[in-house]
């Protein structure tokens, strides 16, 4: 059963021009903690992609430092996506399990369009900083679509640290 793991990045600061803003130290502990998790819950990637935000960068390597990963790249669309790009790049992947990390809302609003029915009140309102939407699913990657997916983990940072739905 393919899993696909959206990831918005972890807390970023302020004030840097929006591309360049680095993880803050909260930021680099959720990214840590978020690295621990998965690797207990999903353990390796197959494929990962994350936006070339320095936040969205920042917050993949300290996942990779604790998850198997295959075939790993950055890209630039993810940064400017919507929902469907997000869609559109996951149905063009492959292998077991795959990665992405990106920005909000573009990462809950995917998360909400692929879960079925009774998983998407999780993602309604957007997701906090350093949240990992572990999606599973039946069939290839071609056919994810809207429904398709079970969230079978919705993992959140500790009570007190950055949320909200703010677009990156």
């Amino acid at each position: 059963m393919p899993t696909l793991v959206l990831v918005r990045h972890a807390q970023a600061a302020t004030p840097y021009p929006d591309h360049l803003r680095p993880l803050t130290d909260a930021g680099r502990d959720q990214a840590e903690r978020l690295g621990r998790t998965l690797a207990r819950e999903v353990g390796s990637f197959d494929v990962a992609v994350s936006s070339d935000a320095t936040r969205a960068r920042q917050t993949f390597e300290a996942i990779a430092g604790h998850v198997g990963v295959g075939s790993a790249w950055t890209d630039r669309s993810i940064y400017d996506a919507d929902e469907a790009d997000i869609i559109t790049l996951a149905r063009g992947l492959s292998g077991a399990s795959a990665l992405v990390v990106g920005h909000e809302p573009t990462v809950s609003l995917a998360a909400e369009i692929l879960s079925r029915d009774e998983d998407r009140a999780a993602v309604a309102r957007g997701v906090a900083t350093a949240t990992a939407m572990v999606l599973t699913f039946d069939g290839p990657w071609d056919r994810l679509g809207p429904g398709s997916c079970s969230m079978r983990l919705f993992l959140t940072p500790p009570a007190g640290q950055a949320s909200g739905r703010r677009r990156r």
